[in-house]
């Protein structure tokens, strides 16, 4: 019972010194390392298709993208997804990044407009949910794109 106490205790004040550090740096801007928002959709597709080809060249690295905002909430479990979907160049085909905000919506189901144009910076991360691998962005701020 004390081992398991210790352990307990360990890794909350693991935890703790994170979030403190994870504190420090949430005001600092993000340094990206490949900005895929102004790039052309021929440009972006491929790359895109090699991040989720092989994408330990990309883990732990800052992406920005540009796209459509999307929305998913799964009915089974609640678990919201949110993403960016990135038309091609002749946007007949279309890939999503999923991504997890920075701070949680208050309210999911109103966070942004269906659809709405988007640009999306995180630090790229795999996760695996039921037994399959996922790729998105983390931390991720997303703005909303004022009309040209």
């Amino acid at each position: 019972m004390k081992k398991r106490l210790a352990v307990l205790l360990a890794l909350f004040l693991a935890l703790a010194s994170l979030s403190a550090s994870f504190a420090e740096t949430a005001s600092e801007p993000l340094q990206v390392d490949l900005d895929l928002s102004k790039m052309s959709g021929t440009i972006v597709y491929a790359e895109i298709y090699n991040l989720q080809y092989d994408p330990g060249a990309y883990l732990g690295k800052v992406i920005r993208v540009r796209g459509y905002y999307s929305f998913f909430r799964e009915p089974s479990n609640g678990h919201i997804y949110y993403a960016c979907v990135i038309p091609d160049a002749t946007a007949c085909c279309m890939q999503g990044m999923e991504f997890v905000p920075f701070t949680e919506p208050e309210d999911p189901d109103h966070f942004m407009e269906d659809n709405a144009d988007i640009t999306v910076t995180g630090r790229l991360e795999i996760y695996v949910e039921d037994g399959s691998s996922y790729l998105h962005l983390v931390d991720a701020s997303v703005e909303q794109n004022s009309e040209d």
